[in-house]
């Protein structure tokens, strides 16, 4: 048995299904579910762009026919993108309309399915597009962190510069480094490199400044 594209113990994604031909419509949101994907349909792009603007929080995932009669699949992208950038977008298209595709593809969808599908085909495509969603997920993870770490640093080194300026005032610029200022700046590197916790941290602190003016 093929296992499905998302597995059971990750999230379930949403998906908005626009196809304003009931047949496909119906065959494909039943392949989805069946996925692992939470599957709202639309059948024209007016109603595709109303539940885009309901939705909360917003879909991560929109598939749409690119012919349509009214709204057109290139405008439920725009939409799509509009309210969450974030947003992948997944356009269907006749053999005839490659052009318009491709055209999609430069206002930011990921990629197109020409119809009639072939199911296998399709399916690969849902996998890179999934990949693709989990790199960018770890992506912005790594950028959090990263912006976490930074900020915890310059913290540590602001507070660094205020104990260099206790020391400062407390022993002569001209004396030798004390041990305590260098036992100080060993805890400082320790937490930064995490290493140490804040409580640890503060409790060497006070021991050392305690040892230092005592």
């Amino acid at each position: 048995m093929t296992r499905p594209i998302v597995p059971p113990h990750l999230p379930t994604p949403s998906l908005l299904l626009v196809d304003d031909d009931p047949m496909p419509r119906e065959t494909l949101s039943s392949l989805l579910t069946s996925e692992g994907f939470h599957v709202v349909t639309a059948a024209t792009g007016e109603e595709a762009e109303q539940k885009l603007k309901a939705e909360r929080p917003p879909f991560d995932l929109v598939i749409t026919d690119l012919v349509m009669p009214g709204k057109s699949g290139m405008d439920v992208l725009k939409c799509a993108l509009k309210l969450n950038p974030s947003c992948t977008v997944l356009v269907l298209t006749g053999f005839g309309s490659v052009r318009e595709a491709t055209e999609a593809m430069e206002l930011g969808a990921f990629d197109f399915v020409t119809k009639p599908m072939q199911i296998d085909q399709f399916r690969n495509t849902l996998r890179r597009l999934m990949e693709r969603r989990d790199l960018a997920r770890e992506r912005d993870e790594l950028r959090a962190r990263v912006k976490a770490l930074t900020e915890r640093a310059e913290r540590l080194e602001t507070t660094l510069g205020r104990m260099e300026i206790l020391a400062n005032q407390i022993a002569p610029t001209s004396a030798p480094r004390s041990d305590a200022l260098e036992g100080l700046e060993r805890l400082a590197a320790l937490k930064a490199k995490g290493l140490l916790s804040d409580e640890e941290f503060d409790q060497g602190k006070k021991n050392l400044l305690s040892r230092w003016l005592g």
